[in-house]
């Protein structure tokens, strides 16, 4: 799915403008460092215990990514002088018996730490809207632990690992293709979320006045939420899921359109790209049986978090984002 965000925003700020933190920011620096060193240690641990050679190269491959993360994030604790937590051993070794935690666990519980850190991720990009420089750095751990997650889950399926969903039983005689219970379900709730956007978008088109605000609602009526809505309507047909009630394209025109304000539907549009990261992320984590499925969960989580992106900057340029309190600008 190739889609681009459907506006454009100036360039960022200059860097001495981007020399402040809220206060969230300031602990989701924190925090994610805090969990990287743990990941650190964790994985420190298990690369002790494996056996398969294959597992010991996506162990490893993924401590140096944690170890790179890491210098990042700390290299901007020192630039906002905020004091970090304790760090990570500096290496593990075992004396006991390396029979005690067999490779099988040890993979499926690193799935469980990529899936809540990713959520972790997640968090910090919302939540990351005065200084846009750190917002960009979560995206980019994202991209990598999106990658780290589905690496991992087409390693468990290689070696029989992953316990197999309930498959859906409804499929066409005529589709090869098989998918979960879970997945069939994430398919048939992204098209209805899509069609309830598409309906309040047609609406707020209507009551908006801001010309650069219309704009965006219209590019993303048209080259977003309808090209995602005809995609996921062609994987229902395609494996014989149930449609949901489609909405009208048409909208009656708003005669007062003084009811709504610019600025309060910008905010409610912004909540409703984070509710749909939130969707895209749960069945990224939950889609384990196809992998074209999976990939198409992937593009729609990685188009969003560069729409939110896009829409943070266009909200700060217009005034219409509430500021969140500031930790410490530099002086």
């Amino acid at each position: 799915m190739n889609l681009t965000v459907p506006f454009t925003v100036p360039l960022r700020k200059s860097e001495a403008s981007q020399a402040m933190l809220n206060v969230e920011e300031t602990y989701n620096l924190w925090d994610l460092v805090t969990t990287k060193y743990s990941g650190i240690d964790q994985l420190q641990v298990y690369l002790a215990f494996a056996h398969d050679l294959d597992l010991k190269i996506l162990f490893g491959k993924l401590l140096q990514t944690y170890q790179k993360n890491v210098q990042t994030l700390e290299k901007e604790l020192k630039k906002y002088a905020i004091a970090g937590p304790d760090k990570p051993l500096a290496g593990a070794s075992t004396s006991v018996n390396p029979e005690i935690i067999s490779d099988q666990r040890m993979a499926l519980w690193t799935l469980t730490g990529i899936q809540e850190e990713m959520e972790l991720i997640l968090r910090a990009i919302r939540t990351s809207t005065t200084n846009d420089n750190i917002r960009v750095l979560f995206i980019k751990f994202v991209s990598e632990e999106v990658n780290n997650l589905d690496n991992l889950i087409k390693y468990l399926k290689i070696k029989g690992w992953i316990n197999q969903p309930p498959i859906y039983p409804n499929i066409p005689a005529a589709t090869q293709e098989k998918i979960d219970a879970g997945e069939a379900f994430h398919l048939w709730d992204h098209l209805t979320f899509r069609y309830d956007n598409i309906q309040q978008t047609q609406i707020w088109y209507e009551h908006a006045h801001d010309a650069d605000f219309k704009f965006l609602l219209k590019r993303g009526l048209q080259d977003v939420l309808k090209k995602q809505t005809e995609m996921l309507e062609k994987e229902l047909i395609k494996f014989g899921i149930p449609l949901p009630k489609q909405p009208s394209d048409v909208v009656k025109r708003a005669e007062n359109t003084t009811i709504l304000d610019d600025d309060y539907m910008f905010r409610i549009l912004h909540i409703g790209i984070m509710g749909a990261l939130w969707l895209h992320s749960l069945a990224l984590k939950q889609c384990t049986t196809n992998d074209r499925i999976r990939d198409i969960f992937k593009d729609l989580l990685n188009y969003e978090v560069k729409t939110l992106d896009k829409l943070v900057l266009l909200g700060k340029m217009k005034g219409w984002s509430n500021v969140v309190p500031l930790y410490s600008p530099l002086q």
